[in-house]
């Protein structure tokens, strides 16, 4: 009977103290059970941080299952803009909504991340008209995924322009400065600013070591930083791995074959235009082999 006072005293305590009661039981991990899609430009199409996002969830939270697919595609803007020469000449920059429409009716997604902007701006000073494009394009993005059924938006502000200037030369980095703060004044139901520019700039100024040697595509510390930049906009708290570490887990591995595998035959499925128009091709066995790729990531990061 002694045992009994214990669980009536838990009990009590459920009843008596919600709030107690809600921080014991453990919280169901962000984005897990929903099919979760990244979109952007070349920087979301490299998927280093896609990868990252989606091995710390498979990894802290092992009970839990994640379905992410990410779905960049470079050069790619949602102001429609392009600069003259691009690419040599050889193609415009491709606009989100050629393709925007196809994927969301093939992938259902309940979740969309969207990084963009470093393209929009189209690497030139501020002006009314390429800024109400980009502005335009937000809106258009969200009003969009909504009619599609999306549940959740995350708007992520641009990566920094990684240059250093003088005072007085133009820095194409106070352009997206401007973008991501009216991104952030946004108020929107169901849609959530994650201000990885702010962060970004932050890490870089106390750093000597530039994350972009191109000024524009972020190395492994960058892509790390914005997947870091994200889960703690998701209330994820992440160990301070290496990246020896990281690389090391076979749980790594097998995320980054598994994103690598949808992206490459997700994007032939949906179709694109850039630098030729890619129509739409059936998925064939992709889902299949990525059942496959995913009992192996359970079977690891479950094992024990």
């Amino acid at each position: 009977m002694k045992l009994l006072y214990p669980l009536v005293a838990c009990s009590l305590l459920f009843l008596l103290s919600p709030t107690l009661a809600a921080e014991l039981i453990p919280a169901e991990a962000p984005l897990a059970g929903k099919r979760v899609v990244f979109l952007g430009d070349s920087i979301t199409q490299a998927g280093g941080y896609v990868t990252f996002v989606d091995y710390y969830l498979e990894r802290l939270y092992p009970e839990q299952d994640f379905d992410i697919y990410g779905l960049g595609l470079a050069s790619e803007t949602l102001s429609g803009l392009s600069e003259k020469g691009h690419a040599g000449g050889a193609f415009p920059r491709p606009c989100l909504f050629e393709r925007l429409g196809r994927l969301l009716e093939r992938v259902q997604p309940e979740i969309v991340f969207a990084c963009y902007g470093i393209n929009d701006g189209i690497y030139q000073p501020l002006e009314a008209e390429r800024f109400a494009a980009f502005q335009a394009g937000v809106k258009q993005l969200i009003a969009q995924c909504k009619a599609a059924g999306v549940q959740q938006i995350y708007l992520v502000t641009p990566p920094i322009y990684d240059a250093t200037t003088e005072p007085e030369e133009f820095n194409y980095d106070r352009v997206m400065t401007k973008y991501a703060a009216w991104e952030t004044s946004l108020n929107e139901p169901g849609v959530q600013v994650i201000d990885l520019h702010t962060a970004m700039r932050k890490a870089r100024d106390a750093q000597d070591e530039v994350f972009s040697k191109d000024h524009v595509h972020p190395g492994e510390a960058g892509h790390l930083l914005m997947a870091k930049t994200i889960l703690a906009a998701l209330n994820v708290d992440v160990p301070n791995d290496s990246f020896e570490t990281i690389k090391a887990d076979p749980v790594y591995q097998a995320v980054d074959r598994l994103r690598k595998h949808r992206s490459s035959h997700w994007m032939k499925h949906i179709g694109y235009s850039r630098e030729k128009v890619v129509t739409p091709e059936p998925l064939g066995d992709t889902e299949e082999v990525a059942s496959k790729l995913k009992d192996s990531i359970n079977s690891l990061r479950r094992e024990g």
